[in-house]
């Protein structure tokens, strides 16, 4: 990592994780990418394609915490592709394992906040394919999200109405694991949304 690097990165995460971040990076070449935000994932991991380094993406919009995260979640796909290339699963034990050692260490350094320790510690014990995935971590994670007046769809009640980026409008349905299946009022559709997808509630 160079300096320009550190100090871009250090907009982003938790000022106590820099020199975690730095030893870790400074042993795995790799390209960083902070990108706008992705209604669909939080970051992503991309193995070397010839000559290329292996390639994180983050997006920018999430809080410090958030960030941290799914920077080390991606990062710890990195540690597993450089040891087993794709012979293993992408979320198998061996990412699990590695995910697991990576937070241990933010963890003992005291990078998180006490309400998040607790937290964090139990999505280390079992992690999961996406930090979205954890509802208790997403809920958790969202007290440090700038003040707006948007909400998680799991957070509302069966049947409520509302719109998803201030332009459709749904009326939400029935829970299929991570996702809802949501009716689009105007055209009468129905649509698996995320159940951390901020939505604006509508009211009568």
């Amino acid at each position: 990592m160079t300096e320009k690097d550190g100090l871009i990165l250090s907009r982003y995460v938790p000022e106590a994780s820099m020199p975690i971040l730095k030893n870790w990076f400074i042993q795995t070449p790799f390209i960083l990418n902070i990108t706008k935000k992705r209604t669909t994932k939080l970051g992503d991991f991309r193995g070397e394609v010839g000559k290329h380094l292996c390639k994180i993406s983050v997006n920018q919009n999430l809080n410090s915490y958030s960030f941290l995260i799914t920077l080390t979640h991606e990062f710890a796909h990195l540690l597993v592709w450089n040891k087993y290339k794709n012979k293993v699963n992408p979320h198998g034990k061996e990412w699990k394992n590695t995910f697991t050692e990576l937070l241990t260490v933010l963890l003992e350094n005291k990078v998180f906040p006490d309400d998040l320790i607790p937290v964090v510690m139990k999505h280390a014990k079992q992690p999961k394919a996406s930090s979205q995935a954890d509802a208790q971590l997403t809920k958790a994670l969202n007290k440090y999200n700038p003040t707006n007046n948007l909400v998680h769809l799991m957070e509302l009640e069966h049947g409520t109405v509302f719109t998803l980026n201030n332009k459709r409008t749904f009326k939400k349905g029935e829970k299929r694991r991570t996702r809802y299946l949501c009716e689009e009022l105007t055209t009468k559709r129905k649509y698996l949304i995320h159940g951390v997808a901020e939505v604006n509630v509508l009211t009568s």
